[in-house]
């Protein structure tokens, strides 16, 4: 099997198997890489020892561990379900995952960000962050919703093919609400135009083939659609897209630099101050894993810091301490 036709027989793989275009694209970078790995290494072996010498390679270069992952992922697929010649045990050097403490901007620090922030290229990034951090979610999923995914009367939002095509529903904060109304009736307008040009959004699926006017239908139109039509990735054809990520890193990235936190605040880190802000006003565990889709309450706890912040520091034990322990006076010090 040449390159070509390999990642053409990935691509059909993944699209039968319903994979997201993001995870196609990256499955398929992964392969072209590992393609034109081979086309180098001159050392012969088993699959086994060739993908061993790729993901050792891989770790030399200092990618992250979670980058050596993905390339381990799609490499594994591609030899599962397109070459149907599942690897046995690769034996390599891999780059170790470490612990990392998760970090969240504090409350004034969130309100700050919320309150400078802008809309980009006219799109509602503003209300978009809003989103992120009043719903815990991730970047693509308010870009995501659609209108029948909205229930202003209940105050509750269906976020719906999230990561590992887990559908779940989250609190609407009332504070959003009357700004989600506004956002319905810009939508609205998009609709109606598209009606007229008969311009369709694309459905998840086999949707649009099995209900033939679905993709024209109002509850299945973006809440927050693009500006301009564009040609579909897959099909060709032309279609309404929703707002790229982009537009709202771009608009959280600015806030940022004109606060002077650029580098420590991203959409991401807004979901991260959602749980941990929760879980410090007591909120239980289980339902902010829940609410945030999290797969085990291990996840949530990365964000619960308040079991070692309760130990205290010997130096600040209100108790008779051995003389060892004593500074001795100093001109400047602890004065």
């Amino acid at each position: 099997m040449n390159a070509d036709a390999a990642l053409e027989k990935l691509t059909a793989v993944l699209r039968r198997a319903h994979y997201s275009y993001s995870t196609e694209q990256t499955y398929c970078g992964w392969i072209r890489r590992y393609i034109g790995f081979l086309k180098v290494d001159r050392q012969g072996g088993t699959s086994e020892e060739k993908f061993a010498r790729f993901l050792t390679h891989l770790a030399r270069e200092g990618v992250s561990a979670a980058t050596q992952n993905q390339a381990f992922n799609a490499v594994v697929f591609f030899y599962k379900h397109v070459a149907e010649s599942p690897l046995g045990e690769v034996k390599a050097l891999r780059a170790r995952r470490g612990h990392r403490v998760r970090s969240a901007p504090t409350r004034p620090q969130v309100r700050e960000l919320l309150r400078v922030i802008e809309d980009v290229h006219g799109y509602p990034t503003r209300l978009i962050a809003f989103l992120l951090y009043g719903c815990g979610l991730r970047v693509s999923e308010p870009l995501n919703l659609r209108i029948k995914d909205i229930d202003l009367e209940n105050s509750k939002l269906t976020i719906r093919e999230a990561k590992r095509n887990k559908d779940r529903i989250v609190n609407l904060p009332c504070a959003l609400s009357q700004a989600l109304s506004r956002q319905m009736v810009v939508a609205r307008k998009f609709w109606e135009l598209d009606q007229a040009r008969e311009i369709p959004v694309p459905l998840p699926g086999l949707l649009a083939k099995k209900y033939k006017r679905a993709p024209f239908a109002w509850q299945w139109y973006w809440l927050f659609p693009s500006a301009k039509p564009c040609t579909h990735p897959r099909t060709g054809e032309i279609v309404r897209w929703r707002v790229h990520e982009a537009n709202v890193q771009k608009a959280v990235r600015e806030a940022a630099r004109k606060l002077d936190m650029e580098g420590a605040i991203t959409p991401h880190n807004l979901r991260h101050a959602y749980a941990t802000h929760l879980l410090d006003s007591g909120i239980k565990m289980k339902a902010v894993a829940e609410a945030m889709g999290h797969e085990s309450i291990q996840t949530t706890a990365g964000y619960d810091h308040s079991e070692p912040l309760n130990v205290p520091s010997p130096l600040d034990v209100r108790k008779p301490v051995s003389p060892i322990f004593v500074l001795p006076p100093r001109p400047g010090l602890l004065s």
